[in-house]
Order: structure tokens, then sequence, then C-alpha cells
């Protein structure tokens, strides 16, 4: 009779114990349940951006005045340029962002000429250096990421100081073959800008997106001081294309 109380006790220990395992395993053995991480720059809030690029004018509206004669350049030109710029925006979902950015681009070669007979047997050129800043506030509208990429696209409004300077008028006559070059006031002013944008963004991190984008940028007019008074030039109608690259950090 011991005998067979010691062996269903046994059993029954062994028993309890085999159900206590069991409701154990789940617990001890359950794997974790895997976090997604979302690869899509959907972090809300602000970030800063830094930039630069490559500037290429587009041909621009210019007229001359050498008293008391004011006429239209026969051919007028633009030459290329480096921009920089740097901002700081809110992002407001995952498609929607705005920013705040100021854009300086370099020194870009101005040239403008008008043949003989212009000035009775004479021929004019104009040349200066032309140098814009913009301050532009960005709208975005960023679209479903592809492979990893982010296409997008914006527009924004602002101001750009336009500044032409270094201006040297040169007259030559074909005629005596006489040539005076001389130097000018420079200009500057304040114009209405607008842009359009597209591009690609890539999220390199929790942070920090690469962004390659084209802007179409109109930037107004600009006259040397003198224009006015008989003398100098009036460049209008300044548009760029620019190519630009930079990155932009989220605050998380």
């Amino acid at each position: 009779m011991n005998v067979i109380r010691i062996v269903a006790v046994t059993g029954l220990c062994a028993a309890t114990g085999s159900a206590a395992l069991a409701a154990d395993l789940p617990q001890t053995f359950l794997a974790p349940t895997p976090v997604l991480r979302e690869t899509r720059e959907t972090a809300l809030g602000w970030y800063l951006r830094g930039e630069v690029g490559y500037v290429d004018y587009k041909r621009p509206e210019a007229d001359f005045a050498v008293q008391p004669f004011t006429a239209g350049f026969t051919h007028e030109t633009m030459g290329n340029a480096a921009v920089i710029g740097a901002g700081v925006g809110y992002r407001f979902n995952p498609n929607v962002r705005l920013d705040l950015t100021l854009d300086h681009a370099f020194d870009a070669r101005f040239k403008g000429i008008a043949p003989a007979p212009t000035l009775a047997t004479a021929s004019i050129t104009d040349r200066a250096a032309f140098q814009t800043s913009t301050f532009m506030v960005n709208g975005y509208l960023d679209f479903r990421p592809v492979l990893g990429f982010t296409p997008y696209v914006g527009a924004g409004i602002g101001v750009a100081h336009n500044v032409l300077s270094r201006h040297m008028l040169t007259t030559y006559d074909a005629a005596t073959r006489d040539e005076v070059t001389e130097r000018l006031a420079g200009g500057d002013s304040f114009n209405f800008a607008w842009a359009l944008m597209a591009g690609l963004g890539y999220q390199m991190s929790s942070n920090f997106t690469l962004d390659l984008g084209y802007r179409y940028v109109s930037l107004g007019d600009v006259k040397t001081r003198s224009y006015g008074d008989g003398t100098g030039v009036d460049v209008g109608s300044i548009g760029a294309h620019e190519v630009r690259m930079g990155v932009r950090y989220n605050f998380r």
C-alpha cells in the first residue's frame, strides 16, 4: 500500500510539473514580435537644410543708354554661376512640408552687344558682374517612395536682391578705329521672385535625407544707377535654371 501511495504521489507531482512547464513555455520561448521600421521620411516637425548648386541663366532682355541714344542690345548673354543656400522647414504630414530658404548666387558675367551703326559708325559693348540673393517661402508635396527615393514637387515665392557691378562700357568706331572703355556705376534692386521645384529625396538615416533637385527661379530685373540719366544698362526678365544637391536634417 505504501508503494502504491508513493507511486501515485510521484505521478501527481510529475503531472503538475509538466503542466506548469507547459504553461510557461509560450512566455519563455515565444519570439518577440518584429518591429517594422518605416523607411519613408515620415517624421513630423522641424528640419534644417543646406544646398550647393549650378546656375544656368536664360538669355535676359536688356536695353542700353548712351546719351542721348537708348535702344535694345542685339545680343545679350548671362554667364553661369554657383549657388549656395540654407533654410529651416516644418513637415506637417508624410506628404506636405514647408520651408524658408536664403540663397546666394555668385558673380555671373553679363555681356550686351549693339553693333555698328548703333552710334553713327560705332558699336558698343557693355560688361558687368551679376549676382543675386533670394529669400523664399516654399511648399512641397512628397509622393510615395520608389526604391527608397521620394519624388517631390514644389513652388515658392519671395524677394530677390539683384546686384549689377563692375560695369564697363566700350565704344568702338570702325571708321576711325578708336576704342574707348569707361567704368560706370553699378546698381541694385529688390524684386518679387517665384520658383518651381522638382527633385528626389533619399533617406540615408533616421535624421539625414539627401536631396537632389531642380529649380527654376524668376528674379525680375536690375538697372545701373546712371541708366535713368542716359548712360548705363537695364537688364530684365532674369531667370535661372538650377541643379542643386543638399542635405536635410530632421529633428526627431
